[in-house]
C-alpha cells in the first residue's frame, strides 16, 4: 500500500486540484496563482512566474486523486494589455475547455469582448486584475475575435498575429487599432 501511495504521489497525483497543478513539471516552482476556472470535470489554473505565465489543467483521476498533465504557456511582455494565460482543450472523454485570461494596465480600456458570434462574452476591464473568459467547448484562437474597447465603444486593441507574412508564437498578442 505504501509503494502504491508513493508511486501515485511522485507520479503527480495529489489530493486537490491546485496541488496537482503545482506538481505539473511545466509549472515553475516560483509561480503565483492569478486566477482559476472551475469545470464539472476539472479546474484550469492561471499562474505567473519570473520565467513565464503558465496555464495548467487538473482533473480527477480514480475518483478522488487529482492530476495535471496538460499545460500551456504565454510570453512576458511590457504591453499595456497582455495575455497572461489560456488554453484550448478537448479529449475523447467529452471534456472540453477554452480559457483566455488577460491583464490590462491601460486606463482607456473599458471592456473586452471575446468569442465567436452567438457565444461572445463581454467583461468589464479592471486595471491590473485578471480578466478571464471561458467556455465549455474548444474554440480555436482565430475564432476569438477578441477586442478591447473604450467607454464609447471604440475598438482600441485586437488580439491577433501581426499583419505580416512572418510571425512567431510570441507574436500572437494584443495590437493597437489605428483610428
Amino acid at each position: 500500500m505504501v509503494l502504491v501511495t508513493l508511486f501515485y504521489y511522485f507520479g503527480g497525483y495529489k489530493l486537490n486540484a491546485l496541488s496537482a497543478a503545482r506538481a505539473n513539471p511545466f509549472v515553475p516552482k516560483d509561480s503565483v496563482l492569478l486566477d482559476k476556472v472551475n469545470y464539472s470535470w476539472g479546474k484550469v489554473f492561471i499562474f505567473d512566474s519570473s520565467d513565464k505565465p503558465v496555464t495548467a489543467i487538473s482533473y480527477k483521476h480514480l475518483g478522488f486523486l487529482w492530476v495535471s498533465t496538460m499545460s500551456t504557456y504565454s510570453f512576458h511582455n511590457d504591453d499595456s494589455i497582455k495575455t497572461i494565460g489560456g488554453i484550448i482543450y478537448s479529449d475523447d472523454k467529452g471534456r472540453a475547455a477554452t480559457v483566455l485570461s488577460v491583464l490590462s494596465n491601460e486606463p482607456a480600456i473599458s471592456y473586452l469582448e471575446v468569442g465567436p458570434e452567438g457565444n461572445r462574452l463581454r467583461k468589464k476591464a479592471v486595471l491590473n486584475e485578471p480578466i478571464t473568459f471561458y467556455w465549455d467547448q474548444a474554440i480555436p484562437w482565430n475564432d476569438y475575435n477578441a477586442k478591447a474597447f473604450n467607454e464609447n465603444g471604440k475598438i482600441l486593441y485586437e488580439y491577433r498575429y501581426p499583419e505580416t507574412n512572418y510571425f512567431r508564437s510570441e507574436d500572437l498578442k494584443w495590437y493597437p487599432v489605428s483610428a
